[in-house]
């Protein structure tokens, strides 16, 4: 594949001059001119989907099955379009491996300006795990990073976007990885959770960090070891930190929660947050008024829509 005139987005690696995509969030942009254009692609090791979204029109996106090895998109003109093809799928599903573009027309130099570059660690409640609606199929094996709170909000606001995030994982630990002191720490310089190809860390306007609810599954499982896996938690959120302000001294940080209105995490949130700003004149944390439970205690899509305004308020007064 030649990457000429394509912007790669989020985390991603080259191998045998193919783009592999691992997290939810990541695609390409290109800008063109011409009748299609034919993505050649596959997820491994599953079948996954991927959006489709022309001129910015994130309401008039297309979904895609990526079960087979291509995909052709037709236009209804021959106007010149700015295209973004987003990986849907979080990285412990799968991997996007994209092996060729081929345009029907023409492919133009490609000089959409974004505000901001945003970098963000989270959750499942980041990688959009089972956030269908009430009324529709709710899966918690149906997960879509793109219509989650955070992407489509930063989508919204022309961020450009990178995006760790992995079901289950906590920040320093987790009740569902083997072993329990496995987390978004340990891979946050990595393209993706389990992949161990090294991801640059990069300057960026804001990171926003949402983790904290699966860390305090396992803190609260051992009244001895509280404190301690408490301060292992702060430690390891500073750590994070840490590498962007080094890359950028005027980052500014957010720290989210609340996107379950889990009160008995709170504690967490609100005492690490005491801990880091004495150290950081550019923090922020920001309580969501969430979602009781959908499915597997994560938020309805309805709920996503109405963070996803809270979040872009909140952002509108860091930057």
């Amino acid at each position: 594949m030649i990457f000429k005139n394509i912007k790669i987005n989020g985390r991603y690696i080259i191998k045998d001059n193919d783009l592999i995509l691992y997290n939810g969030g990541s695609g390409i942009s290109f800008k063109m001119q011409g009748k299609s254009f034919t993505v050649y692609a596959l997820c491994i090791p599953s079948p996954g989907y991927i959006y489709i979204i022309v001129d910015r029109q994130f309401d008039k996106k297309t979904k895609v099955l990526i079960s087979k090895d291509s995909y052709t998109y037709t236009f209804e003109d021959d106007k010149p379009h700015l295209i973004d093809v987003v990986k849907t799928n979080e990285c412990n599903d799968n991997a996007l491996r994209i092996e060729n573009l081929a345009v029907d027309g023409e492919l133009l130099p490609f000089d959409h300006l974004y505000k901001n570059k945003v970098v963000v660690y989270g959750d499942s409640t980041v990688a959009g795990f089972g956030i269908l609606s009430q009324s529709g199929d709710a899966s918690i094996h149906n997960c879509d990073s793109v219509e989650d709170f955070v992407f489509s909000g930063l989508y919204e606001m022309n961020m450009d976007i990178d995006i760790l995030s992995a079901s289950g994982y906590g920040l320093a630990f987790s009740i569902y990885t083997c072993p329990n002191n496995i987390g978004i720490y340990d891979f946050f310089k990595n393209v993706g959770v389990h992949k161990r190809a090294e991801w640059p860390i990069k300057p960026c306007n804001l990171l926003i960090i949402s983790l904290g609810t699966n860390d305090n599954s396992y803190i609260q499982d051992n009244p001895a070891e509280r404190e301690e896996r408490i301060n292992t938690f702060k430690q390891k959120h500073k750590a994070i930190i840490d590498a962007y302000v080094e890359a950028n001294s005027n980052t500014k940080i957010l720290m989210v929660g609340g996107t379950l209105k889990e009160q008995n995490v709170y504690y967490l949130y609100e005492e690490t947050y005491r801990y880091l700003r004495s150290f950081y004149k550019n923090l922020t944390m920001h309580l969501f008024d969430g979602d009781n439970s959908a499915i597997s205690n994560h938020a309805y899509v309805t709920a996503h829509e109405r963070m996803k305004d809270e979040l872009k308020a909140v952002i509108k007064q860091i930057l």
